[in-house]
Parts: structure tokens; C-alpha cells; sequence
């Protein structure tokens, strides 16, 4: 007998299953991270459309049949529309979405999470957030997944405009010398990421914002095997914003 389920939840990926079905990634409050088929919402006719695109939040009713999901109703909350106002917020908020999804495993629960996502979405949304909330809300869900980034031994190279991160260690190393996982960071990077590590939020050029994803973006590589193919996309648009600046 089919059980039904009640839980509030984001939509964070959505993918064609079938002429008119789709198979939603939710993030929810009581069933952690679980995937759904949502029956029949690619049909423009349908009422149950809006809950199977990514951003929306509300509470889902599913129908469990065993390990296996299906979409029953919605009930909207917030679709977060407000993020495709500007460029680099909509690619921050679709990077968020990702991070999600990529760092929490199905059926584990998800409370704290979930929560810190909602939150980053209201500030992109709502109070104009950009990136040095995204990289707060990056560096809280690394934490929360168990992959914290460590201050490490912020010493510099012989060239002191550099200094090595540690993609293996998840921190800042003394040397790169016999060190795979190592990488550059310039100074100024450095600088903003230990900021945000000693838990203060600044201001910082765009180029060192991405120099602190593309990083992190690696270590997310090392630690999970997973590509964040939508920060990658966020890094692009800002070079390429840099670049037209003539930065």
C-alpha cells in the first residue's frame, strides 16, 4: 500500500523522463535529499508544473511505494524568481543549488543544510547578496558536509605574492615542494579567504573571488569526485566580466 509523505522542500535539479514525466532532485526537511517522479508536469495543462522546476519551494505531498518517490501535490511557498534580476546572482543562486545536491547524500537527513540554503536564496533574492554570501554559504555547506577549510600554515612561497593551498588537507600549506594536491593562491586571495575562515565577511575584488572558487571547486573534486559544472559556469561569467572591464 502506498504511504504518503508530507515535507517541505526545494527543488534543486529537474530532468525529462518520458514524453511529459520528469524526475526531480528535492531537498527536504523530513525525507533529506530524495528523487521523485513527478508524473505528467511537462504538460503545460498541468497543475503540479511549477513544483518540478528548480528554486521552487513549498511543501510537497509524495507517494512512497517501497524506496521509490512520486509527486502528489504542491503547495507553493517561493520560487526565489527574483534571482534572474541579475546576471551573477541567477549563476551564485544555480551554483547554491548545485553545492546542495552535490554535497548531502540521499535519504540522510538534512535539516541544517536545507536551512542555510533557504537563507543564502532570501539574501540573493531579497537584501541584493552576491558573492561574498555565496562564498559564506560555500564554505558553511563544505563545513557541514565534513570538509571544513582550514587556515593551515598561511606562510608564503619564496615569491611572497603566492601561497599553496592544500587541495588534499583542505587548507593553506607551508610549501609545495613533493606536493600533488597543491596549488597557487595569490596574496590578495589568501588574504580574503583566511577573512571569511576567521569568520568576517568582506568585500574583495571579483578576481579573487574567483580564484577562491575555482580552489574550492578543486577541492571539492578531490574530496568527492563530483564536477560543480554550474560554479564553473559563475567563474566564466565573471573572467569574462573582468576581462571586458579590462581587469
Amino acid at each position: 500500500m502506498k504511504e504518503e509523505k508530507k515535507t517541505d522542500g526545494i527543488c534543486l535539479r529537474s530532468v525529462e523522463y518520458g514524453e511529459n514525466d520528469r524526475i526531480i532532485t528535492l531537498l527536504t526537511d523530513k525525507l533529506g535529499k530524495v528523487s521523485v517522479r513527478a508524473r505528467g508536469v511537462s504538460s503545460p495543462k498541468s497543475r503540479l508544473r511549477h513544483a518540478a522546476v528548480p528554486f521552487s519551494f513549498g511543501e510537497y505531498i509524495l507517494s512512497e511505494n517501497g524506496d521509490f518517490y512520486s509527486l502528489k501535490s504542491f503547495d507553493y511557498n517561493d520560487a526565489f524568481t527574483a534571482v534572474s534580476d541579475d546576471l551573477v546572482r541567477y549563476f551564485a543562486a544555480t551554483a547554491a543549488l548545485e553545492i546542495a545536491d552535490k554535497l548531502t547524500e540521499e535519504m540522510v537527513p538534512v535539516t541544517e543544510e536545507l536551512a542555510r540554503l533557504l537563507r543564502f536564496l532570501m539574501s540573493v533574492c531579497y537584501d541584493k547578496g552576491g558573492l561574498p554570501e555565496f562564498l559564506r554559504y560555500f564554505l558553511d555547506m563544505l563545513s557541514i558536509a565534513g570538509y571544513a577549510v582550514s587556515m593551515g600554515t598561511m606562510k608564503p612561497l619564496d615569491d611572497p605574492k603566492y601561497y599553496v593551498f592544500d587541495l588534499e588537507g583542505g587548507g593553506f600549506a607551508s610549501t609545495s615542494v613533493r606536493n600533488p594536491y597543491a596549488v597557487k593562491m595569490t596574496s590578495p586571495s589568501m588574504r580574503l579567504l583566511a577573512l571569511y575562515l576567521e569568520g568576517e565577511d568582506a568585500p574583495g575584488e571579483e578576481v579573487s573571488f574567483v580564484e577562491i572558487f575555482s580552489v574550492l571547486s578543486q577541492y571539492v573534486k578531490i574530496k568527492t569526485g563530483k564536477n560543480l559544472k554550474a560554479l564553473f559556469e559563475l567563474c566564466d561569467l565573471l573572467r569574462n566580466g573582468i576581462k571586458s572591464a579590462g581587469v
